[in-house]
């Protein structure tokens, strides 16, 4: 099947799969773990497979049509795919939600002990980091990649990945705060 996806400059692309068109214009980020060292401003709580259809419903909405899922059934398949190990060992301790005073999932991170994909580094790996789109700009995403940050210190990973697209700004402007920088396969060989 097909995929169809817009990019942040507007332009349409197709895809003969999600996972293609997810790995397009990715860069793989790694950071050194680390202790947290101010109290957070956001409480968060793990993620656990009773929060999956409301992970699945807020990735779908975080993100524009079609980027995320084709649909929210979709959406929630992945998410679920994602807690049965799809993309990796999924690390319930270092995967967190925050919920807003109703009770919500506004914002989450979902990480894993390795990912699936060639040419990742050998550490924990962000699979996912999104929020709900009325709460962006509050300190929401980095709060729990410092959660995630400070549990695998803790739990005694030395280091963490992602991969985000090299296009979206706000995301590489926050990675790039928290000491994430390049990686490229042949750090792996050291």
């Amino acid at each position: 099947m097909c995929v169809q996806a817009i990019d942040d400059a507007g332009n349409a692309a197709t895809y003969e799969s999600q996972e293609e068109r997810s790995m397009t214009n990715m860069v793989t980020l790694i950071a050194r773990t680390t202790p947290l060292e101010r109290d957070l401003k956001t409480e968060s709580r793990p993620a656990t497979s009773t929060d999956i259809r409301k992970l699945g419903e807020l990735y779908f909405t975080a993100y524009d049509p079609g980027v995320a899922s084709e649909n929210v059934e979709a959406a929630v398949a992945d998410v679920e795919a994602s807690f049965e190990g799809k993309y990796g060992t999924y690390l319930p301790e270092a995967s967190h939600v925050v919920v807003d005073e109703a009770g919500e999932i506004i914002a989450a991170i979902l990480v894993v002990e390795r990912a699936t994909w060639e040419d990742t580094p050998d550490a924990p790996f962000i699979i996912e980091l999104f929020t709900d789109r009325q709460h962006r700009r509050q300190g929401l995403a980095e709060d729990l990649v410092r959660a995630s940050l400070d549990t695998l210190f803790n739990a005694g990973h030395k280091e963490v990945a992602l991969r985000v697209n090299e296009e979206n700004s706000a995301a590489l402007a926050l990675y790039l705060s928290l000491d994430f920088h390049r990686w490229s396969p042949e750090e792996n060989e050291d």
